[in-house]
């Protein structure tokens, strides 16, 4: 779906986000995770932006969403510029155009090792010659990417919150 489909899911999507990212190992401050619709809007602002979802009796359980990466990193941001100071220039070719970046992959927890999360990353990324995410190494969905052919390719800390992250590629 395109991302003004995806919008049309905002409130669940700013469920399934507290759900995922409140506990260890994101533990994302409230403040945090009050920001992500702000956040949300932004993602589904770049240009090309859509996802899958799974959907079952009108409830969400579980999406993946991104867009397709610039011809250069982006920069101006502690996310961005973190990204930016970790990869090799090898790396960051890799990163861009035509890479796709995948922003979000939220299970509802309830629903978790089930299959979902890698049946949406598989249908999501099919088509691209190479995808790219940022997960918290000790995240457990980090195993499943393994499984699946991503590798780590850096990590690294974005101090102003307080998160630590891999970037893996497919």
């Amino acid at each position: 779906m395109d991302a003004y489909e995806l919008a049309g899911y905002a409130r669940q999507l700013e469920r399934l986000y507290r759900q995922c990212f409140a506990a260890p190992p994101w533990s994302q401050s409230d403040e945090r995770l009050a920001g992500f619709g702000v956040r949300l809007a932004a993602h589904l602002d770049n240009g090309g932006a859509g996802g899958v979802v799974v959907v079952d009796g009108g409830r969400l359980l579980g999406v993946v969403y991104g867009w397709p990466a610039g011809q250069e990193l982006a920069s101006g941001s502690p996310f961005d510029d973190a990204l930016a100071a970790a990869v090799s220039p090898a790396v960051a070719r890799r990163l861009v155009a035509p890479a796709l970046v995948v922003a979000e992959l939220m299970v509802d927890p309830g629903h978790q090792r089930r299959g979902i999360g890698r049946a949406l990353l598989t249908r999501y990324v099919e088509d691209w010659p190479a995808a790219w995410l940022v997960t918290h190494p000790e995240a457990p969905a980090a195993a499943m990417y393994r499984q699946e052919g991503w590798r780590q390719e850096a990590e690294f800390a974005v101090t102003s919150m307080r998160r630590f992250a891999s970037v893996d590629i497919v």
